[in-house]
């Protein structure tokens, strides 16, 4: 797991050797073998994905999911769903002012999506307290469920304005699962794309995917469309794997933030 970069990698090697310390080799070796894909190419098990950050090998790969396909993540997917409409109440009373700040992602030039607005609970492992104290609800499951249910690199309100359409592009992990929970969905045209198979969220259920597959989303109704955006590790992973990932993690995000500058693309 080198990038070629001198300082990070003796940042990979020094929280590699931390996290043996820890949690064993063991734990650490899967994620030792994870390739810095936007470095090296990744030797992936379905040609279908192409991670645009790091690809950890040896987990299962699909372009949907089902809950019950989901392990010990069912129990924090089913809190989500059933604090759906307590959600969607508490979010319609927030200032949403602040959505105007296109998502930065590795594989979409933020000019084309000025349409999909985001408002972020958790950005970088970073909570925004202030605002999550504004939905107690959204709090009080993040507060219960740990990192081998729940990922906080990002948990966000993701609104795609009338007329907006993400472009096909590919995600950053597949060492991760994306989650879209519905909270507004008009009717008519507005739907994802993940591989070959196009669903839509009226149904209230968790719509759960692997990003790391090219996908799409549009909104080609006269209405916002909203869903709450969160990840989870894959459930393949073991909780002393997710351990290491944590430990990864503030390398990661800066790492992640700093070749988001060189492309022109930080915020």
């Amino acid at each position: 797991m080198k990038t070629g970069i001198p300082e990070v990698d003796r940042g990979i090697a020094a929280v590699a050797a931390a996290a043996a310390e820890r949690y064993g080799a063991a734990a650490v070796a899967r994620i030792a073998a994870s390739t810095l894909s936007s470095f090296e190419s990744a030797a992936v098990a379905d040609e279908r994905q192409r991670p645009t950050w790091v690809h950890t090998p040896g987990l299962t790969a699909r372009p949907f999911w089902t809950r019950e396909q989901c392990g010990r993540l069912t129990e924090m997917i089913v809190a989500f769903e059933a604090g759906r409409e307590a959600i969607a109440a508490e979010i319609r009373e927030l200032d949403t002012s602040r959505m105007g700040v296109p998502y930065d992602h590795l594989s979409v030039e933020p000019e084309r999506i000025r349409g999909w607005k985001n408002l972020f609970f958790f950005k970088d492992y970073q909570p925004d307290l202030e605002l999550l104290e504004r939905v107690p609800t959204i709090k009080a499951i993040t507060d219960r469920f740990g990192p081998a249910q729940l990922d906080r690199f990002e948990l966000f309100l993701s609104v795609l304005e009338p007329g907006t359409h993400i472009p096909p592009h590919f995600g950053g992990s597949n060492a991760k699962l994306t989650l879209h929970l519905p909270l507004a969905v008009p009717p008519g045209d507005t739907a994802i794309r993940v591989d070959d198979e196009t669903r839509g969220w009226a149904s209230g259920d968790m719509v759960i995917f692997d990003d790391t597959f090219d996908h799409e989303a549009w909104n080609r109704t006269d209405q916002q469309r909203a869903v709450l955006l969160l990840k989870a590790y894959h459930p393949e992973l073991t909780v002393e794997e997710i351990g290491v990932l944590e430990m990864f993690a503030p390398l990661s995000a800066k790492v992640y933030r700093e070749l988001l500058k060189t492309k022109g693309r930080g915020q």
